[in-house]
């Protein structure tokens, strides 16, 4: 449960006490600023190096507020200038790690952060929002300063039926996520509990009243398709495999290392999907018993058309599959009739050396895939269907839950990690 609504800041949860800055770094740190006072030091334990670590909260007063705060910012006792977070670092320069400035969060005024310090890590929790409520608690080493992850929850606060947690690995850029069941009635308002615990390992319902999902990624929007005809995904985006990373093997059993494909997924906007198969078994695969696709090695593409901000257990009406075999021919599933994607396909090596297929779906409408989307992928063997790895659980041959897209190109902070650019002819980590 979190602390009682209260219009302030920032709480820090208590860590343990260190030394207060010596007089050379409080000036440093405050400046001209008159207001400027140390509030209180935290030890955040050891550097990579072995230096000490300490970071300082810093409480100014209204005469230093942020410029763009006209008002200053809320506080416990009505308005100040905000709190900044500086580490210190060995003899290094004090350096500022976040800063903070309440001005409700949204228009229904119910902001609040808490701020929490252990050895090399902040760890920062905020909520916000108007009729739309939202949390995110952040996790960031201070050596060398990143974002690690981050655990969001987003719901509407009239609605009982929304509610979706998201978790992202700045690391690896694995982005997983749950949403309530939305068949189910007198729900609570917010967001489903976490997974935690030994066993409690992700799944597509990992408890009663809830669904999870890989989210697809777009670290890399721009207006235009960011890998050109002939260029390769690369390290940009996580790789889903038969074997069962990052996805869920919902038919057969998970194949072996060496047989394993490996499918990566790179959003471009909300109408673009680039993917990209490795796939050892796809080669010399003989004609489909009867013509069908489905004994072919293939991709099934699931698209949300829900208008109630709702994506778990989605009625046939709301949903459209879209088959494309790895020669890019394009089928249509089952589900609504909606515009089926026009589909580019090219051969290419990947960063390894290893034959790829790469297929571009694009969708007429800029808006497609608004509404969710999952990727499943087909692996085949002597002419029949053999194992479906999927980014969400598939039961009765429909989609559990269909997860946003996950967009990393409109973040304010500034993360590198979830960046990609184009390095010749493949996308790379930014960083």
């Amino acid at each position: 449960m979190r602390f009682p609504f209260l219009l302030l800041l920032a709480l820090v949860v208590p860590a343990a006490a260190s030394a207060a800055p010596d007089p050379a770094q409080t000036a440093a740190i405050c400046g001209k600023r008159a207001s400027c006072k140390v509030a209180e030091t935290f030890d955040a334990g050891k550097s990579p190096t072995g230096a000490p670590l300490s970071v300082v909260e810093i409480r100014l007063g209204l005469a230093d507020k942020p410029r763009d705060q006209e008002q200053g910012c809320l506080a416990s006792n009505g308005r100040d200038g905000g709190v900044e977070y500086w580490l210190l670092d060995g003899t290094a320069a004090p350096k500022q790690v976040l800063q903070l400035c309440n001005d409700g969060y949204g228009s229904s005024g119910v902001g609040e952060d808490e701020v929490r310090v252990r050895p090399n890590r902040l760890i920062h929790w905020q909520t916000g929002g108007s009729a739309w409520r939202w949390t995110t608690t952040v996790t960031s080493s201070l050596v060398p300063l990143q974002v690690l992850g981050e655990l969001s929850c987003s719901y509407h606060n009239g609605a009982e039926q929304t509610g979706t947690k998201t978790y992202i690995d700045f690391d690896t850029l694995v982005v997983r996520s749950i949403a309530k069941d939305s068949r189910v009635k007198d729900l609570s308002i917010g967001c489903p509990d976490w997974p935690t615990g030994p066993g409690k390992n992700f799944s597509p319902e990992p408890e009663k009243g809830a669904y999870g999902a890989y989210n697809l990624v777009s670290p890399a929007r721009r207006g235009t398709t960011d890998v050109p005809m002939g260029g390769t995904i690369g390290d940009c985006t996580p790789a889903m495999t038969t074997a069962g990373a990052n996805g869920f093997v919902v038919f057969g059993t998970p194949a072996p290392r060496a047989q394993a494909a490996e499918i990566k997924v790179l959003p471009t906007g909300l109408q673009t999907l680039l993917i990209q198969v490795h796939d050892p078994l796809a080669a010399n695969q003989p004609a489909p018993a009867g013509g069908s696709w489905v004994n072919l090695p293939h991709l099934e593409i699931w698209v949300g058309y829900n208008t109630m901000y709702t994506y778990t257990q989605l009625p046939l009406a709301e949903l459209l599959q879209v088959g494309i075999d790895l020669e890019g021919k394009v089928y249509r599933g089952v589900g609504r009739a909606g515009v089926l994607p026009k589909v580019r396909r090219w051969e290419a090596k990947d960063e390894t050396g290893r034959p790829v297929t790469l297929l571009e779906a694009k969708w007429p409408d800029e808006f497609a895939l608004l509404g969710g989307a999952a990727v499943v992928y087909s692996q085949a063997e002597a002419g029949r269907q053999v194992r479906l790895v999927s980014t969400t659980g598939i039961v009765n041959n429909r989609p559990l839950y269909l997860p946003q897209v996950q967009d990393f190109t409109d973040r304010q902070d500034g993360n590198k990690q979830a960046r990609c650019r184009l390095s010749g002819n493949r996308m790379v980590r930014a960083n």
